[in-house]
């Protein structure tokens, strides 16, 4: 069986007092429940690089949400195929969430990575 409704809010509430400064990232193979498969594209040759949400997470119901779009920088060189959206506890901080994209996204010199307001779902239950 699992949590009920008020347990589920009641542990998104403490996951977002945890982290003063959550980062959104993605990986382009299964980053694992350890983070040991994690793999995020080269900062260096792809312009690849997380994305600060410290204002941005709202839990609704079972989930939390983002309130904006969350928008990467332009891709200077090719990523590959992102298929886990991921959530850091820093800039340069331990993976804390993944979960498998709805549809894998290849990512391509000059392409700008973006989740919608809303699509960035973590969820509880």
């Amino acid at each position: 069986m699992a949590f009920t409704t008020a347990v589920d809010q009641e542990i998104l509430d403490w996951f977002l007092t945890q982290y003063d400064t959550p980062y959104a990232g993605y990986s382009t193979a299964d980053p694992t429940k350890d983070g040991s498969g994690l793999a995020e594209p080269d900062s260096e040759t792809t312009g690849y690089a997380r994305v600060d949400l410290t204002a941005g997470l709202t839990r609704t119901d079972s989930e939390l949400d983002n309130d904006a779009a969350i928008e990467f920088p332009e891709a200077t060189g090719d990523q590959s195929t992102i298929t886990y959206a991921c959530l850091f506890d820093g800039e340069e901080g331990d993976l804390i969430w993944s979960a498998a994209l709805t549809a894998p996204k290849a990512v391509t010199t000059g392409d700008t990575p973006r989740f919608p307001i809303g699509d960035f779902n973590i969820t509880q239950s």
